[in-house]
């Protein structure tokens, strides 16, 4: 009689020799692609937060465009990528007229506040909405630099689509001494000859047939060649 309990117990002896390594190896690269999608998932956030003064710095709007990358669809970062559709799609608008700016830009802040937020709340960090907008170091200068750049933006874009002019102002066109006082001295004689009937002074040139007129000079400035 064949004892089957002792045959079951040495397969499964076999069975676990040859797979304990094989699953331990699965099991280590699941640990390490799971520790570096977290790493990676952090290192974005830390952007984010770093940046959150200088919002058109080249890493933070980088960090953003990782977000749907890094942050999968699912039930984990449901809110991330809600919260983060929510902010891109007010990126996206079109900047509304001066008068209407403030409450736009106020807007911004407060869905970039919320992105933030759930960021931290999803890879477990004990952050409020008011540490994350209001906490947040930048110097003057940087904050004068970044405004700078969006009017600069704004008004180049208003005026390729047409909406508005390049101002110009001409300050001085350059000007050839001499030939300003030849020209203020003709016109003078001009004004001269048609409101006082004065005559213009000419030239004769000697052995000529006819006269000829070569210039207009003041009075009392003719000279014979």
């Amino acid at each position: 009689m064949i004892n089957y309990d002792v045959r079951l117990t040495d397969l499964a002896i076999v069975f676990a020799t040859l797979l304990g390594p094989i699953l331990a190896v699965q099991v280590q690269k699941s640990l390490e692609r799971w520790r570096e999608e977290s790493a990676r998932r952090e290192r974005i956030f830390k952007t984010l937060m770093a940046t959150r003064a200088a919002r058109l710095a080249p890493n933070h709007i980088e960090a953003l465009n990782m977000i749907n990358i890094e942050f999968p669809a699912g039930k984990q970062f449901k809110k991330v990528r809600s919260a983060w559709k929510a902010y891109f799609m007010h990126l996206s608008e079109p900047t509304p007229e001066e008068a209407l700016q403030p409450v736009y830009f106020a807007k911004r802040s407060e869905l970039f506040t919320d992105l933030l937020y759930e960021m931290g709340a999803a890879l477990g960090y004990d952050f409020d909405k008011t540490e994350i907008s209001k906490e947040a170091y930048s110097t003057v200068f940087h904050e004068k630099a970044e405004n700078d750049i969006n009017t600069i933006r704004e008004k180049f874009a208003q005026i390729l689509n047409g909406k508005a002019a390049l101002p110009m102002a001409v300050v001085q066109f350059p000007v050839d001494p001499e030939l300003a006082a030849n020209q203020a001295d003709y016109l003078k004689l001009l004004i001269a000859h048609i409101r006082d009937g004065k005559p213009i002074p000419v030239t004769i040139v000697e052995g000529e047939a006819t006269a000829k007129v070569l210039s207009m000079r003041p009075a009392g400035d003719n000279k014979t060649a």
